[in-house]
């Protein structure tokens, strides 16, 4: 699939020993933590006080500003890292700043705490049971190379439950934000940064917020600005994150017109994370007649996600009517890739009857995957010359 999301990630496991970039596990926490006096006070105030205080503070070799902002999250979803390795016990970030660890982790480390949501996250999965979501506490942290600057090097962005490499440098921290002080905030320093990788991360950040009303003009202003492509591409993806109907349209438009082929998978790729109707209507439409094949390869791999029942079918058709045989192929491996094996009658019928040998190899080639009494039957009937 095209496109960086947001769109919660699985929680990568860094091992200190093999990394070259942290020789301890003490290097993962802030050589010291400052506070700002008034953490209810505006947000831009805040972080002015933080540039100040830096400044006289002597942080000339570079310093990190931090806040949190609440999010909807998965119950057993995470943004960031965790690191883990031999070199002692990883602090949490709330637990760094606050003095405190999560509820839920008080009796055991942090990184026990992620194997266990992702152990739960994979029994959800395969009871085939939605995800119940949750507020949790997102820290945003900007990198600032020396007190000489107002240009952050980098952004990092990190549930509090996580750690986080700080490399050492010390963390002011600004405490909680509001989406009306920290979107406006983040988009001030997108405009005004000049690194492609800061950007990036305050991209993410702008749109990490669930207040379409603020996020979608921004990123559909990015869309269709003049950042590099890659940067482009992954406002297209945040526009389906935020599951809104002016930023389905931005993405239909994206789609049938931009120059990119980048940007406009990425914009398929959104249109597969919304849950409006409209969502899936559009997928079926591009799946189905978009001129330039690879788009239409990336609208039947969405189909695949939403895994309803007119995304169903409109797989089967594709695979026995679309004009090229890779994408034929891909809906074939769409249809293999459906839970519970909602795929299987339609990948036995293609194995058995579909008029193209390549295809149909394709199809008796993910029978043969299945651990399932009628899919080995198929096979056993194609080999008998049953069809």
């Amino acid at each position: 699939m095209a496109g960086l999301k947001i769109k919660i990630r699985k929680v990568l496991c860094l091992l200190l020993a093999f990394s070259p970039s942290f020789g301890s596990a003490a290097r993962i926490v802030a050589a010291q933590v400052i506070y700002h006096p008034q953490p209810n006070s505006p947000l831009a105030g805040r972080f002015d006080w933080a540039l100040q205080q830096a400044r006289k503070d002597g942080l000339g070799k570079g310093f990190w500003v931090g806040f949190s902002i609440q999010r909807l999250m998965g119950e057993h979803s995470f943004i960031g890292s965790y690191f883990c390795g031999p070199s002692g016990r990883n602090i949490a970030l709330e637990e760094l700043i606050y003095g405190r660890k999560t509820a839920s982790e008080k009796k055991i480390s942090g990184e026990q705490a992620v194997k266990d949501a992702a152990h739960q996250a994979l029994l959800s999965a395969e009871r085939g049971k939605p995800e119940r979501t949750v507020l949790k506490d997102i820290a945003i942290l900007m990198k600032f190379a020396s007190t000489g600057t107002r240009d952050p090097g980098s952004v990092t962005i990190s549930n509090l439950s996580l750690s986080a490499s700080l490399q050492g440098l010390p963390l002011i921290w600004l405490g909680v934000a509001e989406d009306k002080d920290s979107i406006p905030l983040l988009k001030d320093y997108y405009d005004k940064s000049t690194a492609e990788k800061a950007r990036a991360g305050l991209l993410q950040a702008v749109a990490l917020h669930r207040n379409a009303a603020l996020v979608v003009p921004f990123l559909e202003r990015i869309l269709k600005g003049r950042d590099a492509d890659s940067i482009r591409a992954d406002a297209a993806s945040f526009l389906g994150e935020q599951n809104d109907g002016r930023a389905l349209e931005v993405l239909r438009t994206t789609i049938r017109t931009d120059t990119s082929l980048e940007v406009r998978k990425n914009a398929v790729w959104g249109l597969t994370e919304m849950e409006l109707p409209a969502a899936l209507e559009a997928l079926i439409d591009f799946a189905r007649n978009y001129p330039e094949k690879k788009i239409r390869v990336e609208a039947v791999q969405g189909l695949a996600e939403k895994a309803t029942k007119k995304a169903v079918s409109t797989l089967e058709l594709i695979a026995f009517h679309d004009a090229d045989a890779e994408v034929q192929i891909q809906a074939v491996d769409a249809l293999a890739e459906l839970p519970s094996k909602e795929g299987l009658p339609y990948l036995i019928r293609v194995a058995k009857t579909h008029g193209n040998i390549q295809v149909r190899k394709a199809a008796i080639s993910f029978l043969g995957d299945m651990d399932d009494p009628a899919a080995i039957q198929a096979l056993v009937d194609i080999v008998k010359g049953k069809f």
